[in-house]
């Protein structure tokens, strides 16, 4: 079995699905996730993990995601995207065309640390079991909770009547229609997003990512990214082959190393990756391994 991750370039207007399902045609590929979806509207990085890779999801939950966003000052829509219907427009022209550079900036800057969010109804947040978006189509508004999102940065870049575009550095989970609604509120616009492009998904950026169609079942060596370098802000240590026997047991192990790691990358001495596993007070402990 082949295990690790792909980097796919998602086109517009096709949703995370169909591409996982081309890839996985492409590929012969059966068990396969994404880690990330993008919006039908969104294009850019797309990882797709594979195999026994799959497990190690949850563990790299938190990693930061960069985005090129456009948004539409003065439209709304009950989506938060410009490709959604009905689009209402709002006589907001004196308001846009008084926005300045500074004023932008400092606006971006309210915004720059842990910052509370409320998921759209059109998303797969869940409410009693069930994605918001089934709730939507209903008609149906439920309760929701403020979730706590983190902004690293904010980044302007350009204003040209009413189309606004910046770069964000943000944290797993966080909306960016909920966002640009969010900033926009400050200037009392409505908005909604235009064009939305992820360049990155820590530590993978899209100039590594290609179109689904060019990876086949005869080149995956090609493409693939080993799980050794999967959640790179986990520290990683290193065992022989004895050990790693009997982590596979169920057995902790002693290392002579001086630090404590609520989660740590198992590693053998021929580079290959094995789990994850807890180190404290010089015992490594394992969590989650790999099949043999």
């Amino acid at each position: 079995m082949i295990n690790g991750i792909f980097l796919i370039n998602k086109k517009r207007n096709e949703t995370s699905s169909k591409t996982l399902s081309t890839f996985k045609k492409n590929t012969k590929i059966k068990k396969a996730g994404i880690f990330g979806i993008l919006d039908p509207l969104a294009t850019g990085i797309l990882p797709i993990i594979v195999g026994e890779a799959t497990k190690y999801i949850p563990y790299i939950q938190s990693t930061k995601k960069m985005y090129t966003v456009q948004c539409k000052l003065g439209a709304y829509s009950d989506c938060g995207d410009y490709e959604s219907q009905p689009i209402s427009f709002h006589n907001e022209t004196r308001i846009i065309d008084n926005l300045t550079n500074s004023i932008i900036k400092n606006t971006f800057k309210k915004f720059i640390g842990d910052y509370m969010q409320v998921p759209p109804m059109f998303s797969a947040s869940k409410y009693k079991g069930k994605p918001l978006y089934l709730y939507a189509r209903k008609n149906i508004n439920v309760r929701r909770e403020h979730k706590k999102r983190h902004i690293y940065k904010l980044e302007f870049i350009s204003l040209v009547k009413d189309i606004l575009t910046f770069n964000v550095t943000c944290s797993s989970g966080t909306y960016i229609r909920v966002l640009i609604q969010d900033i926009s509120k400050d200037w009392g616009l409505h908005s909604c997003l235009y064009n939305l492009d992820r360049t990155a998904v820590e530590p993978f950026e899209k100039f590594s990512s290609v179109d689904v169609n060019e990876i086949s079942s005869d080149n995956l060596e090609k493409y693939i990214i080993k799980l050794t370098d999967m959640m790179p802000n986990i520290p990683e240590i290193i065992c022989n082959n004895a050990e790693i026997t009997k982590l596979y047991c169920g057995l902790s192990i002693c290392k002579t190393i001086q630090a404590n790691y609520s989660l740590c990358k198992v590693i053998c001495e021929d580079n290959i990756f094995h789990g994850v596993g807890v180190f404290k007070d010089s015992v490594l402990y394992p969590k989650r391994l790999m099949k043999r």
